[in-house]
């Protein structure tokens, strides 16, 4: 694979505003302008930065701490490093791999199978394929939407109006069932804006509370013992109704 250098770089044709970068290693460069367009499997190093409107081949890899402006697209199975940062309506192709710490702009949209580390931010009006998988504590904004056979680790959080495809599984405790996986109230735990979660899944109502996750009797049980707020209960006999009247 041929080695680009800055000057290799500032040298490359532009045809209609846009710079075509062909396949190759770029990793010696960090600063990249807008409209560039690269070619498949290329590599780049760590902490570069890129504007917007910027597009990619397939299998490209990328270090950590890459930043990206807004409406770069990305062809499949393309990897990046922890930290990277993302404009508003980036789009990635199937199979992409993401490492921890990694945010997203809103209406960035995933094609199936691409998988996330821990602690990743999106933004509102994202969209996911099938089977996605994403690591504990990830964060969504609003109507987002995710396909078929999903999965979230541990204490993830959803915006409003978020859609769920079947099959989807959450806090490692199976898929859900019904026609939605979660009731989540705001306005309870520690922390200002924080919400309660009870998930309903095929091993039974998880509750997840800040740190706390446990079934929704051991939640009761916790609830009695610490001398909570009864309030946790009367969110237990609400969310257990609901569900049955839905299963």
């Amino acid at each position: 694979m041929k080695k680009y250098t800055q000057a290799d770089f500032d040298a490359f044709e532009v045809i209609d505003g846009i710079k075509q970068c062909p396949s190759g290693d770029y990793s010696d460069i960090q600063i990249f302008g807008e409209r560039c367009s690269f070619g498949e499997r290329c590599s780049f190093g760590e902490r570069c930065s890129f504007g917007k409107w910027c597009s990619f081949g397939e299998w490209c890899s990328f270090g950590k701490g890459c930043s990206f402006g807004e409406c770069c697209s990305f062809g499949k199975c393309c990897s990046f490093g922890r930290a990277c940062s993302f404009g508003r309506a980036c789009s990635f192709g199937e199979w992409c791999s993401f490492g921890a710490c990694c945010s997203f702009g809103r209406a960035c949209s995933f094609g199936a199978c691409c998988s996330f580390g821990r602690a990743c931010s999106f933004g509102e009006c994202c969209s996911f394929g099938r089977a996605c998988s994403f690591g504990e504590c990830c964060s969504f904004g609003k109507q987002c939407s995710f396909g078929a056979c999903c999965s979230f680790g541990e204490c993830c959080s959803f915006g409003g109006g978020c859609a769920f495809g079947g099959g989807c599984s959450f806090e490692d405790k199976g898929e859900y069932i019904g026609d939605y996986p979660f009731l989540a109230f705001v306005g309870f735990g520690s922390r200002i804006g924080s919400k309660v979660y009870f998930f309903n899944l095929q091993d039974g109502i998880y509750v997840r509370c800040g740190c706390w996750l446990s079934d929704i009797a051991g939640f009761r049980e916790r609830v009695k013992a610490e001398n909570a707020d009864a309030m946790y209960l009367d969110l237990c006999d609400l969310v257990e109704r609901k569900f049955n009247q839905k299963n």
